[in-house]
């Protein structure tokens, strides 16, 4: 019992030294099974959900902070805290434009990257829709109140070719499922 006890404790240790905790400030190359941690909690002021108007249309979008695993790099997996963002767009008749919100986390449309930079209080977020032609995008947050009960919302579409095999190919207007600019209010 002691000797499997001390393998176990042995086990820990070695894994807690190959695992590495950063701050979500990192900027600099992440070591392999790092975490990069929201230690200092700034993901949860931008949870909860937050909503607009946006030429005659209701954007609702709600956000929530999970810890997600990025294996994309060649032998250097890490987990990192993000935001996730799940929206509804609605028309001035309450017609549903556009509904991601019962996707699970994992295929969530927009997620998270990282706070801009280390004096910023810009958060940038990834935009990715299968459903729309592969369409992709980069989205900024930030508060416009020190409240933090207001929120600037900014998208970039950086979609540019649109194949024959997408639905909306030739479709005019091509479907607009994100505001560019928009005030967001905390609900």
């Amino acid at each position: 019992m002691k000797n499997t006890f001390l393998i176990f404790v042995l086990f820990v240790t070695i894994f807690s030294c190959n695992a590495q905790i950063l701050p979500l400030r990192t900027y600099d190359q992440i070591p392999s099974n790092s975490y990069v941690k929201d230690l200092d909690n700034e993901l949860p002021q931008y949870e909860g959900t937050w909503k607009g108007v946006w030429n005659g249309k209701t954007f609702s979008l709600t956000l929530k902070k999970i810890t997600r695993q990025f294996t994309h790099l060649e032998n250097n997996p890490y987990h990192m805290d993000v935001l996730i963002g799940k929206f509804k767009v609605t028309n001035s008749n309450g017609q549903v434009l556009f509904d991601n919100t019962t996707v699970s986390d994992d295929n969530a449309k927009i997620e998270g990257g990282k706070i801009f930079s280390s004096l910023s209080t810009k958060y940038s977020l990834k935009y990715f829709d299968s459903d729309i032609c592969d369409m992709i995008g980069i989205i900024m947050i930030s508060f416009t109140n020190y409240t933090k009960t207001e929120m600037k919302f900014t998208f970039s579409d950086w979609t540019d070719i649109i194949t024959p095999d997408c639905p909306y190919y030739n479709a005019n207007p091509f479907p607009q499922p994100l505001p560019k600019n928009i005030i967001l209010t905390k609900q």
